[in-house]
């Protein structure tokens, strides 16, 4: 789960899986390094404004934002799937209100085709729950009040499914999943999984294909874990099937963290998922829980309004405000536009600071928010590993989650061989040993894509990381033949700035002889990636608003 505060990414991880394109395209950003190849005369070192112009992609967390252009309102089916599970939950005042837009299954199963933020499954996910929102509201009070999804709807949810081409994916991803989790996630992920891919499966009827053992194993890992928010929606997908489930773990230390009198403790995502499971809202939990009702982060909103309705009986409790989430006419809910920053983004522009030589002169408000991430023991473990990573390549202490990220990242394999199943794993356990020096991994790449004479971006990529990583002799001979500083120059005349990084890097790893000539053109090929505004900064395409990754890109090139 990326740190853009949602458990995001996420669906009940806070996003927990992506699509592999998405994937890879943010541990991509992970691997580039620099290599020897001999000395070569270079200009000076640019990017002494660096470290002040980062203020231009500050979040709204003090995480690097991705990008500077603002987010737009545009539909997405994240916000959707939550954004109607909020707007249909009683307040205090009323049972409804006005009514929530019906959603329209043609463009509902159009934003499910073209949102390719999450894979097919997951995208299942927030179709059934888009609709089960809108079962919810013409349901029971009691249904309502509770706010928990359902599985009915199983022939709209299909219908809509295999309209937009994803309906067979979703399910064998759902299933497989099911049956094998991927042995590469921790156990709050996979639980997580496990729970929407469940919930998915019974929503589009085919809970059926689910064997006893596994629901059985999953039963078995809810009593196990220890963040709420997973073990809750465990239970409740559990329990939509006919098992019994407990979150024995998280109901042992529940009673003590909704008594605390300070707000100081866990998110109020997870504190909200902690009076869920033991259906009792404490005074101290909801004026703990009553700020973030204003929280950017719909599924947050949603889990803490359902939480707050456990004291809506109470005479004393005041009537919950409006919820904040628009929907539109069609039934689809827009992105909030709350600008967040990503770890992934945070990542890059620290590698982008190490390339300049401004990696003592990181901002404040960003090395303040690693180290809280660092001490925050709700955070999601999906984050440690990269937070690790940002800290180690800034020299900064950043306390005991990134100490676990660390360790993590030591003991995570990499496949024995590179695939298209599994580049994703292979990719971010090779960036992270790369990072932290861990040597090269026995693993092999036996050839890769070419598009003619050149090695494509993906490509490059591989062998970059496969240097980076220490496997100089495998990137060596994953280049032979390939000219590489032409395929930089090209793809820097073309608008790729990325590529032409990724292609000198690799030119580099392979001891490539590069022309004098070259690093003296450099600064004038990359001029027009220059932010307009904020000059020190750098974006993917010429004209552009600078982003994290091409402005690592171009100090790699520059430094």
């Amino acid at each position: 789960m990326e740190h853009s505060l949602q458990p995001r990414r996420t669906g009940p991880r806070s996003r927990v899986v992506v699509t592999a394109a998405a994937a890879i395209a943010g541990v991509a950003a992970l691997g580039v390094s620099m290599f020897g190849g001999g000395p070569v005369e270079r200009p000076d070192r640019p990017g002494t404004g660096l470290a002040v112009q980062l203020d231009a992609l500050r979040g709204a967390n003090d995480l690097v934002r991705a990008t500077r252009a603002e987010v737009g309102r545009d539909p997405a089916l994240y916000p959707t799937a939550y954004g109607r599970l909020e707007a249909t939950l009683p307040t205090g005042q009323r049972t409804g209100g006005e009514p929530v837009p019906e959603i329209r299954p043609a463009a509902l199963a159009q934003l499910a085709r073209t949102d390719m933020l999450d894979t097919p499954a997951w995208r299942a996910q927030y179709v059934c729950l888009s609709l089960s929102a809108s079962e919810t509201s013409q349901g029971s009070d009691a249904r309502r009040a509770s706010g928990a999804p359902g599985t009915s709807g199983a022939t709209d949810a299909a219908d809509v499914l295999e309209r937009a081409g994803l309906r067979a994916r979703a399910e064998r991803e759902a299933l497989g999943y099911l049956r094998a989790p991927d042995p590469e996630d921790d156990a709050t992920t996979s639980l997580a999984t496990r729970a929407a891919f469940l919930q998915t499966v019974a929503c589009l009827g085919r809970d059926d294909q689910v064997s006893p053992a596994t629901l059985t194993r999953l039963a078995a890992d809810t009593a196990q874990v220890d963040l709420p928010v997973p073990a809750l929606y465990a239970v409740e997908a559990l329990r939509a099937v006919g098992v019994r489930a407990h979150a024995t773990r998280v109901l042992r230390h529940a009673g003590a963290d909704l008594r605390r009198t300070d707000c100081a403790g866990p998110e109020p995502i997870q504190r909200a998922a902690s009076a869920l499971l033991r259906r009792q809202l404490t005074r101290q939990t909801r004026a703990c829980l009553l700020p973030a009702l204003h929280d950017p982060d719909t599924q947050t909103r949603w889990l803490v309004r359902r939480a707050l309705a456990l004291g809506a009986s109470s005479t004393s409790s005041l009537p919950l405000p409006a919820p904040p989430v628009a929907v539109r006419s069609d039934g689809l809910v827009a992105k909030s536009p709350t600008q967040l920053g990503t770890l992934t983004a945070t990542y890059n522009i620290a590698r982008a600071l190490t390339a300049s030589g401004g990696q003592q002169r990181a901002p404040g408000w960003l090395k303040k928010a690693l180290r809280r991430l660092g001490s925050d023991p709700g955070l999601d473990p999906s984050d440690r590993v990269l937070l690790a990573m940002t800290c180690h390549r800034l020299s900064l202490g950043c306390g005991p989650q990134a100490g676990k990220g660390a360790r993590a990242a030591a003991e995570r394999a990499v496949p024995a061989r590179l695939t298209t199943e599994n580049q994703h794993s292979w990719y971010g356990a090779t960036a992270a040993r790369a990072e932290f020096g861990l040597g090269c991994p026995r693993t092999s790449v036996e050839s890769l894509a070419h598009e003619g004479d050149a090695l494509p971006a993906p490509s490059l990529r591989v062998v970059v990381v496969l240097a980076d990583a220490g496997c100089t002799t495998q990137a060596r001979r994953l280049t032979e033949g390939t000219d590489l500083v032409a395929q930089a120059r090209n793809a820097l005349r073309e608008g790729e700035l990325g590529a032409a990084s990724d292609a000198v890097q690799a030119a580099l790893a392979a001891d490539r002889s590069i022309a004098q000539s070259f690093w003296n053109e450099l600064p004038a090929l990359l001029e027009p990636y220059r932010d307009a505004e904020f000059p020190d900064l750098y974006a993917d395409s010429p004209g552009g608003a600078a982003s994290a990754d091409a402005t690592r890109a171009a100090y790699y090139l520059l430094a």
